[in-house]
């Protein structure tokens, strides 16, 4: 019994071609492989007409063909065979030979048009970024594929070949449950960042699904589509419970004048309070120390006019209030503090 490649390359043809007949799998593909080294492909054509059971033998057979080029077997193969995954594994070699000029593309469009679901899928699996423009084109049509896997796998080709725009329009428009399932794939196995790149000019609502989706929201890798946008920055805390110690002072002071909240203004007067000197954001702080003093005046007009109820409702308001005023006259102090330096 044959244990490796190197055991079954030593053996005679003979040999090799019981091993056809009566071998393990992947001792038939061994033999396969052996007969067309041996022979230099001449014996290839003989392999390929052998009644072979397996898919996993057939789908190698699929290679040995492409590799000696004997490619109308190869196009009969991908064809005629019974079985998807050997469909798959011929149309994408179809697909590559047809890059490089060995084969029409027409085998390709007439094959993704027409095949099962993992032939469609084969074929997008070859795309990249220096794909001939016919083949991002078929990437494109299976936008509109009946099948969601081609789908998505339509929407990675196209990211690929760069046809970025094409596909965040198609992610902008399609169901919100497959635009979800759509970022987690898209965004799992280390991706985060480079998709939250891509998503950095699109919609608001799909920068928010993408923090939503991924497996884990870390700032790092989100700040391209998370930016200075209050909500974004909220939806990431949600995910994130350390979010607001990780995201840049100067972003977080920018989010807090875009949407003030004196919740936020505090945790900035948190940050200001551990810095040394104001270089990192002394153009925001003028605007800061702004927002605290209106605060503080709009805080007093408040105050004032409960003092006026003079109810034991008003009294319980006007204490939380004045913990409050306490709170951001400590933060027009750090930030005059650091306007001085």
């Amino acid at each position: 019994m044959a244990g490796s490649f190197e055991d079954v390359r030593e053996l005679g043809d003979s040999e090799l071609r019981a091993l056809l007949d009566r071998g393990r799998p992947e001792e038939r593909v061994w033999a396969i492989w052996a007969l067309a080294l041996r022979s230099g492909g001449a014996d290839v054509g003989e392999l390929a007409a052998r009644a072979e059971p397996d898919a996993g033998v057939r789908r190698n057979l699929a290679i040995v063909l492409a590799g000696h080029g004997h490619l109308e077997l190869l196009v009969a193969l991908a064809h005629k065979d019974p079985a998807p995954e050997v469909h798959g594994a011929a149309m994408a070699l179809i697909a590559r030979l047809a890059m490089d000029g060995k084969l029409p593309p027409t085998l390709v469009e007439e094959r993704a048009a027409t095949d099962a679901p993992e032939v469609r899928t084969a074929a997008l699996g070859t795309i990249f970024a220096l794909a001939p423009g016919w083949l991002a084109d078929i990437a494109e049509r299976m936008l509109d594929d009946r099948d969601p896997d081609v789908r998505y796998e339509a929407f990675e080709a196209l990211v690929r070949a760069g046809r970025i725009d094409v596909a965040l329009l198609w992610l902008e428009e399609i169901p919100e449950p497959e635009a979800r399932l759509t970022l987690m794939r898209w965004s799992a196995r280390g991706r985060t960042r480079t998709c939250a790149d891509h998503l950095s000019r699109a919609s608001r609502r799909l920068r928010r699904m993408l923090v939503e989706s991924v497996r884990v929201a870390a700032w790092e890798d989100l700040a391209p589509a998370v930016a200075d946008d209050p909500a974004l920055i909220r939806a990431l805390a949600r995910r994130n419970a350390h979010a607001f110690d990780q995201i840049p002072l100067p972003l977080l002071i920018r989010a807090t004048l875009r949407e003030p909240s004196d919740a936020w203004i505090i945790m900035v007067r948190d940050r200001l309070q551990g810095l040394d000197a104001p270089s990192e954001v002394s153009h925001l702080l003028h605007d800061y120390r702004e927002l605290c003093a209106r605060r503080l005046a709009e805080l007093t007009t408040q105050m004032s006019s409960l003092r006026k109820v003079g109810n034991d409702a008003a009294r319980a308001e006007l204490e939380a209030l004045d913990d409050e005023r306490s709170a951001l006259e400590s933060a027009l102090e750090s930030a005059a503090r650091l306007l001085v330096h």
